[in-house]
């Protein structure tokens, strides 16, 4: 079976080129998602695809999103996994 992964990502955030954001899967396993992309470009709201097949479905699955740059801030609105 062929399980994708992030569904929608919604980050409220001034500056999305400051941005890194990972998936950590519940054995630790990293899927990077945006990597310091979009320059100054203002929020980061889209869909992701990830092969999670050999990824376990249940255990805690985290968001880790990073800010490289100090002089902006932004939120976490809402983000989904799907399978």
């Amino acid at each position: 079976m062929h399980r994708q992964g992030l569904g929608q990502l919604n980050i409220a955030h001034t500056y999305t080129g400051d941005l890194v954001v990972t998936l950590v899967a519940p054995d630790g396993s990293l899927y990077t998602l945006h990597n310091r992309a979009g320059g100054s470009a203002d929020n980061l709201n889209r869909s992701y695809t990830v092969n999670l097949s050999n990824e376990a479905r249940n255990g805690t699955w985290r968001l880790r999103v990073q800010d490289t740059h100090v002089d902006d801030i932004g939120k976490i609105d809402s983000w989904t996994l799907t399978s």
